[in-house]
């Protein structure tokens, strides 16, 4: 799934893309809203669990990438 896609079923704009609070709320809500227990739809819920988790990986990728691109820290590699 991609992060325009996946910020369009959580009902986010794109800079709120990288914002895990946001992210998470938005999870929670809806994925609650189309629980089947509560009349929701399966089908909706698994593609609100599948945009969270298309979202988590992109943040969690571009942390890794950051630090990475920090190097490592003074004095050399951790042991």
């Amino acid at each position: 799934m991609t992060t325009s896609e996946a910020t369009e079923i959580l009902h986010m704009g794109d800079a709120d893309a990288t914002n895990m609070a946001v992210i998470e709320e938005r999870y929670k809500r809806l994925f609650e809203v189309n629980d089947p227990a509560n009349g929701g739809s399966f089908y909706l819920q698994s593609k609100v669990y599948r945009a969270h988790e298309a979202l988590v990986s992109e943040v969690k990728a571009a942390e890794a990438a950051a630090n990475a691109a920090k190097g490592p820290p003074p004095g050399g590699p951790a042991p």
